[in-house]
C-alpha cells in the first residue's frame, strides 16, 4: 500500500528528473514563499483531503490521496511590449504560464503513463483541471496548479494491530 510519504518521494523523483524543475518542496501553501529559493519550482500542497473509499462488496479497500501540485516561476519585467502583446504580454508572464503548464502536463503524463515505473500501485482518478495563479511572492511569481487524486489499494486490514 502506498502511503503519503511514498507518493511525495515519487513526486520528488519526477521533479529531480525533470530538466526544468530547479526546486522541490512540500507543505502548506503558506510555507511556500519562505522556502523557495530557486525557480521554477514544484511544490506539493498537503493541505488536502484524503478519502478511504467504501464499497459494499469490499468494504474500505481503497484510498484516494489528493494533492495540489503547484509549478511557479519568476516573471521578468521587459522594457517594451513582449512579442507585441499587451497586458501580461509586456513581461515574460505569458511564457511563464505556458512553461509551467507544460511542466505540469509532463508530470501528469509521467504519472498516468507510469513512464518511470514509479506508480504501478496507483492510478490517477478524475479529470485534472489546471488553474493559473498570478502575482505571488511579492508579485513576481506566476504559474499553474493542478489537483491530482491518486487511488491506491488498501491491502492492510490493520496497520497497527491492537487487542481489547
Amino acid at each position: 500500500m502506498l502511503k503519503i510519504r511514498d507518493i511525495i518521494n515519487k513526486l520528488k523523483t519526477i521533479a529531480d528528473a525533470h530538466p526544468n524543475i530547479n526546486y522541490f518542496g512540500v507543505g502548506k501553501q503558506s510555507d511556500l514563499v519562505d522556502d523557495v529559493y530557486s525557480y521554477p519550482y514544484l511544490w506539493v500542497d498537503t493541505e488536502t483531503t484524503h478519502t478511504v473509499n467504501y464499497t459494499e462488496d469490499n468494504g474500505y479497500r481503497s484510498i484516494s490521496y489528493e494533492f495540489i501540485l503547484r509549478v511557479g516561476d519568476k516573471v521578468n519585467d521587459q522594457q517594451k511590449g513582449y512579442d507585441g502583446i499587451r497586458g501580461i504580454g509586456t513581461t515574460n508572464e505569458l511564457d511563464v504560464l505556458s512553461d509551467t503548464f507544460s511542466i505540469l502536463l509532463d508530470i501528469i503524463n509521467t504519472i498516468s503513463e507510469d513512464s518511470l515505473g514509479l506508480f504501478p500501485e496507483s492510478v490517477l482518478i478524475e479529470d485534472v483541471s489546471i488553474e493559473s495563479f498570478f502575482n505571488e511572492d511579492d508579485g513576481n511569481v506566476t504559474g499553474n496548479q493542478a489537483t491530482l487524486v491518486f487511488k491506491v489499494k488498501n491491502d492492510k486490514i490493520c496497520i497497527t494491530p491492537f487487542n481489547i
